[in-house]
């Protein structure tokens, strides 16, 4: 694995989190990594308001927020006409991490999603993967977001794979931030 790029003093984030206590420490830690600015949202409503007359760098987002979720956010951003915020690395923040739930944070364009309970090494391994390691950005008529894939497989060209049903991994094949999972 390479090094991590630690390096943020110019740049700015926001957390959008209804749950105070945890946004603060997770804001904690990112001044602690010498974070430019960090900004926090408590819902989605006050979220689209910040992220539209101010800009940034990364988007930290709670999956389980009152009013509506961070995948109704990050689906909002990347259907944005603005080409710059669609592009915002978004780093999901959950507790749901089953396969289901991973696939989901991905199909909305979900960056990099962040485990709990967070970790200040699992903070800096997402934040410098979503600001420093950009995966190329898609854009179609269903998908607007980072390049879902994040490893390369062997396919020979043979086999139309867009009207095949594709066999998800075995359990212990499962690669998640080029980490196997074992259960």
């Amino acid at each position: 694995m390479s090094p991590l790029n630690t390096d943020f003093k110019f740049k700015k984030i926001l957390i959008v989190d209804d749950d105070l206590y945890l946004a603060k420490i997770l804001r904690s830690i990112l001044e602690t990594f010498e974070v430019a600015q960090v900004r926090m949202a408590k819902s989605y409503d006050e979220a689209i308001t910040i992220i539209n007359n101010h800009p940034f760098d990364c988007i930290f987002v709670d999956n389980m927020m009152s009013d509506k979720n961070g995948l109704m956010l990050a689906k909002h951003i990347r259907q944005s006409k603005d080409i710059n915020l669609q592009k915002i690395p978004m780093i999901l923040c959950t507790s749901f991490t089953g396969l289901q739930s991973i696939l989901d944070a991905r199909d909305a364009g979900i960056t990099e999603i962040l485990a709990k309970p967070i970790s200040p090494e699992q903070i800096m391994e997402k934040i410098s993967n979503a600001l420093f390691k950009q995966r190329p950005f898609i854009v179609s008529d269903s998908y607007y977001g980072p390049d879902r894939r994040r490893r390369i497989r062997d396919y020979d060209g043979s086999a139309d794979r867009r009207n095949n049903s594709i066999p998800l991994p075995e359990k212990n094949e499962m690669v998640i931030d080029d980490k196997k999972e074992d259960e």
